[in-house]
Formats: C-alpha cells, structure tokens, sequence
C-alpha cells in the first residue's frame, strides 16, 4: 500500500510562545497555526479574518467572580462569532455550565489562567453546532488549562450531546486548531479533548493528566496531533471510527492523519496500566431488517438513517421487529429496544486509513489496539456482515518505541490490518493478532526494524499471528542480531527482499 502523508496548509494568525517548558513540547509551527485544508480536501479556503478584539474580563470574566456570573461573562465575549477574545488576567475562573462557541472565535488564555468546573456537568467549552447538528467552522482555542475539580457529567440520550464526552469537545466542525493545553486532573468517564465529525484540525502542544482518554476522535479527515505528553489512565489517543454509544456521536472513516512527538508516560512502573497509547477501533453493520438480533452496542442502518442501539447492559440478542424511522433523538421500540439516531448519511462501515504515527514514545503500556470490540459496552461489526464488508485499518509507524519493562505488544488486536512499520523498536511482541471474531487479513511490513539480542525469553515472538487469519509479511531491510522469531498460520505469507 503507498501511503499519502497530508498536506498541511496553514495561516499564522497570532504569535505567542509556548506555555510548555520542555522543549519536545515546543510547538512545531511556531505561531498558533490554524488548517485550512489537509489531505485530500479540495482547494482550501481561508478563514474569515478576525473582525474584533475582546477582553473577556471587560465584560465580569473574573477570578473573584462567581460561577455563574463567569458563564454569563464569556459566553457574553464570545457570543456571535468573528472575534479574538482574551483572557489575560492569572488565576483559577470557577464555571458551572457550558460555554458554546460560534464559527471563527479564536479564544486565548495567557498562562497562568485555569477555568475550573464546579458543578457536576459535561463539556467546557464547546462548540454551538452540537445544539443545532449544524456545522461551525474557524475555531481556535489556545493555551487553555481545565482543572477538573472532581466534577464530571455526561449528556444523556436524547440529549444533542449525547457521545460527546470531552471537556472540550467539537462536533461538526472545519478548520478547527487546539493548542497549548493541559489538564492535569481529568477524572473519568470524561475525555479530555473530543472531536468527532471534522475536516482539518490541528491539536498542537498538549499535556494530559488523570483517568481517562486524551485525545478522543471520531470519524474525519485531514488532521495533525502533535507534541503532547499522557499519563492518562485509559488511552493517551483514541482513533475511534466505531465506538461505545455514549462514547461517540457519530461513525465512519478516521483519514489523512499525522500523529507524532507524542510520549506516553506511565503513572506507576509497578501497576499495569489500562487502555494503550492508541486505541484504534473500526466497524461495520447491516440494515435493519424484521427479525434481526441485536445487543447493546450494535449499528444498524434503516434507509438513510443510522441508529445506535440501547438494551439490556449485557450481551443479550434481543430480536427486533419494528423498524426506527426518526431523525433525531431517542425512540424506544415495542420490544423495548432504544434506538439512539446516530447520523443520516447512509454510512454502513468505519474504517482508518492513511494514518501515520511519528515519533512516538510508549513507556507505559500496550502500544496501539486494532480492534473489533464485541463486549458488553457495544460489537464493533455485526455478525451479518460479509467479509468483503468488513473494515480496514491502514497504518504507518515510523521511528516508534515501545521501552516499558513489562514487554507489551507494540501493535494487538483481532481486526483486518495493514502497517508499515518503520524503525520501530519494541520490548515485547511487535505485532500480535487474532482472528477470532472475524476472518482477519493482514499486510504486513517491516521496514529496517530491529530485532535485537535483548535478552528476551526465546519464547517471545516478535511477531505472532493466530486462528483465522490470511495475508503477508514482508520483511525489508532489518537489522537482524538474532533470527525473526514469528508465529502464524500457513495462510500467511513470508516474503524477505533484505
């Protein structure tokens, strides 16, 4: 497979350092930099120029004022769009409740500026398109540090919100750019930063803290996230084109992606960490049809329309015989099935593609999962899916280490998976895959890898391919101190060009 590296194209719209002293946190592009276009995206164009300048604290934004006045006072600056508001005074500005931000609002803190949530509700900041499902687009938010203060909340069915669980979080936007940002609190079950249907986005210095995901995306394309250290207690990054139903508005293909300088730190040496450094999800479903069995989790499409479905929080089929038909919210059948409208774009299959990791530091944990998750909580492909149906996951890793002591698997899962992986070391297995739920197909490359005397159990594979599972491996020009040791079926093909 060749593999197309996005194209950014980028517009410096405000200079200012960076808040990270660590100099592989400094930011790349040395501005705040704002996508116009990324990927395959047709001609960009730019973003509207900033019309006006507001000091947030002109209007009561204020450390010493309450919760609700700060809501009032920010939602006030930011209100309508095309604007630069500032936030410049230090101190912790206590909030209670959402700020909704408009298409081309840039927002600055200066260091020193924590908002902190003290009541328990959901998102920070976020963008208005979630109320309306519309799209906003020229959203920048930079230098921002949430303490989440213990208080967390998710939006429930049939809330517009409900997925979204970001103390950021954008859905349905173009052309949006995070950078310089922290929260060294996060509590579970929130995430940090979540975007979920968008086109061209920047996340661009970021450290990460607490208990649960970093960086949360949904289906997109044309995106860079970079320079960031995790220490999180789930993933450091999710790459989730099919996901939970509370974890994701929407599904379809994550593409045209760059993802590097990012280290994942671990919170204790001693304590096996959950989640991985990536979490890479995909899925597929069918249509909805008299008869179909269902289990919480599942996808289904009914005409244009894609539901997620709610039942009993277990594995149980339940057999549907009425057909969902609304377009928005939550509708519960006759057999007790709720049906949560997930999109209206006829979409029946989450796949990534043309997704390159650079640079990346695994120091906890597993290092990425390709999977098809079928569990309690949701399964990822239906089992009336035809395996010309099912998803891809088409990734390159280059320059990656996985260096924690307790040899995890640099990439695991039990999905179709095509990976080039370049310069990449790891402690444990670099590959480890099971067919299992499904038939997997595999493609397979490693491309000057090193296969080191490391003192590692003969035992240890460095790659290890098992049950149904089809397809290649080819190895190209690795440093070899030892033989490849490899597990796999004969059905999987070996070929050296070294």
């Amino acid at each position: 497979m060749r593999h197309r590296i996005p194209t950014l194209k980028v517009a410096i719209i405000m200079m200012r350092g960076s808040r990270f002293p660590q100099p592989d946190l400094r930011p790349a592009l040395f501005g705040l930099l704002v996508l116009f276009a990324g990927g395959a995206a047709d001609s960009p164009q730019p973003l509207q120029p900033v019309r006006k300048t507001v000091d947030a604290g002109a209007n009561g934004f204020s450390p010493t004022a309450t919760a609700a006045d700060n809501v009032a006072a920010l939602q006030q600056a930011v209100a309508g769009g095309n604007k630069l508001v500032t936030i410049t005074t230090p101190g912790f500005y206590d909030l209670d409740a959402t700020v909704w931000l408009d298409s081309h609002t840039r927002l600055e803190c200066r260091p020193g500026v924590i908002l902190r949530k003290v009541a328990r509700y959901g998102f920070v900041l976020a963008n208005r398109g979630i109320q309306t499902r519309e799209w906003n687009e020229g959203i920048a938010i930079d230098g921002v540090e949430i303490a989440c203060n213990g208080q967390v909340a998710l939006p429930p069915p049939p809330d517009p919100g409900f997925g979204l669980r970001g103390l950021i979080a954008l859905f349905r936007v173009k052309d949006a750019a995070i950078t310089n940002f922290r929260c060294l609190d996060l509590e579970t079950p929130q995430f940090a930063l979540h975007i979920c249907s968008f086109e061209n986005l920047l996340v661009d210095g970021f450290e990460i803290r607490g208990n649960k995901d970093g960086v949360h995306l949904g289906p997109g394309k044309g995106f860079a996230i970079r320079n960031g250290v995790c220490q999180t207690g789930d993933d450091a990054l999710a790459l989730n084109a099919q996901d939970y139903p509370s974890a994701n508005p929407a599904q379809g293909d994550i593409s045209d992606g760059v993802i590097e300088n990012i280290i994942d730190e671990p919170r204790d040496p001693a304590v096996p960490h959950p989640g991985s450094v990536s979490r890479l999800l995909t899925g597929a479903w069918v249509d909805w049809h008299p008869g179909i069995r269902l289990q919480n989790g599942d996808t289904v499409r009914h005409g244009d329309h894609v539901y997620r479905v709610l039942a009993t929080f277990d594995t149980t089929q339940h057999e549907s015989n009425t057909p969902p038909k609304h377009t928005a919210g939550a509708w519960k059948s006759p057999e007790e099935l709720t049906f949560v409208h997930n999109t209206s774009n006829g979409v029946m299959q989450a796949s990534i593609r043309n997704v390159v990791f650079r640079g990346i530091q695994a120091r906890a944990r597993n290092g990425f999962s390709a999977a098809w998750e079928d569990s309690k909580y949701h399964r990822a492909v239906h089992p009336e899916v035809v395996p010309e149906n099912l998803p891809v996951c088409e990734v390159t890793f280059e320059d990656c280490t996985s260096d924690s002591p307790r040899r995890p698997n640099f990439i695991s899962g039990n999905s179709n998976l095509t990976a080039v992986l370049r310069g990449v070391t790891g402690m444990g297995r670099l590959v480890s895959l099971t067919g299992t739920v499904h038939p997997v197909t595999v493609d397979l490359t490693l491309d000057h890898c090193r296969f080191e005397a490391d003192g590692r159990p003969a035992t240890l594979p460095d790659l290890e391919l098992k049950g149904d599972v089809t397809g290649r491996v080819t190895l190209e020009g690795n440093t070899e101190t030892r033989p490849l040791r490899l597990i796999a079926p004969d059905r999987v093909v070996v070929i050296a060009k070294n």
